[in-house]
């Protein structure tokens, strides 16, 4: 128990972690959105003659 008379009250923990994933999460977001536009080709664009020789 806590020394100092307040109530323990489990809804005040966690934050902190929680608020770190959510942080995580949009930051892999972002990462996969611009590796996603410059790698993606469209599919009805013909590759060029330099990028069939590969």
């Amino acid at each position: 128990m806590s020394s100092t008379g307040e109530a323990y009250d489990p809804n005040k923990l966690g934050w902190g972690f929680a608020a770190a994933i959510i942080v995580l999460a949009i930051v892999a977001n972002v990462t996969a959105y611009s590796i996603h536009k410059a790698t993606y080709l469209k599919p009805d664009k013909a590759p060029t003659a330099t990028e069939a020789a590969h």
